[in-house]
């Protein structure tokens, strides 16, 4: 989907949710885990950028919602993908018309992908509450963990093995290292346990390097500091699955 297509069907559906009223029960009381479903865009900045371009993600979290610090706790890993390849490590194997001659002497079919990782633990604070429900508004988030992207190589002709299985570590450019994140969002937890949402806006900041100790394309080793950017917009539905009431609040 365009970003521009993606980011207009966003705002309708924020729009068109009616923030105050989702509940008409009073706010929860109680704290709860959850299960996270999340899916977005993300763009690539920094040395990202010369790699990669748009691409999307999906993922699952962990949701721990804690009533004092009027927010989540989250353990969220997802998956990134696209195919929108900058950097072509293919180019010293293609011919002048841009094909690739694969080892019986016809064209081999050889697509780059985007592929990638995250893993991380994430603290969201609702800081302004809307009307009617203190445990809905804008919140401020801060996330640590892990992130790893590589090229992906789809080959979908028997003609090009150069380009399968371990041959391809030489030139997929696999890239990992810590990560930082911070987002601004709309989190909504209500007292109905079937409408607990959150919609971010996010950037993701990996502190890279090369994995592999040899690139086959330019016959060289890689090991400079990379710092990949990626900015992001998402959108998570929260299920809970257990409620956890303070050790205060129990009755016999």
């Amino acid at each position: 989907m365009p970003l521009k297509r993606y980011i207009l069907h966003t705002l309708i559906l924020v729009c068109s949710l009616p923030l105050t009223n989702i509940d008409a029960q009073e706010a929860r009381s109680e704290n709860f885990m959850g299960l996270g479903s999340s899916y977005g865009l993300d763009i690539a900045a920094g040395d990202l950028s010369d790699r990669f371009g748009q691409s999307f993600h999906a993922g699952l979290s962990l949701e721990l919602f804690r009533i004092k610090w009027n927010g989540l706790f989250s353990l969220e890993a997802s998956i990134n993908f696209g195919d929108n390849v900058k950097q072509d490590v293919l180019s010293a194997y293609r011919l002048e018309n841009g094909s690739i001659l694969g080892n019986n002497g016809s064209y081999a079919d050889v697509f780059l992908r985007q592929r990638g990782a995250y893993l991380g633990i994430m603290a969201n604070k609702i800081i302004f509450s809307v009307p009617d429900n203190p445990h809905a508004g804008f919140a401020l988030g801060l996330g640590l963990g892990y992130l790893q992207h590589n090229i992906r190589f789809q080959v979908d002709s028997s003609n090009a093995p150069q380009f399968e299985g371990d041959y391809a570590k030489g030139y997929d450019r696999n890239s990992a290292g810590i990560a930082s994140k911070q987002a601004i969002s709309y989190l909504h937890i209500g007292k109905n346990k079937a409408v607990n949402f959150e919609i971010a806006l996010y950037v993701t900041e990996g502190f890279t390097t090369n994995r592999r100790a040899f690139n086959f394309d330019t016959a060289q080793s890689d090991s400079e500091s990379r710092l990949d950017i990626l900015i992001g917009l998402d959108v998570k539905w929260i299920l809970p699955i257990k409620d956890h009431q303070a050790a205060g609040e129990i009755f016999y």
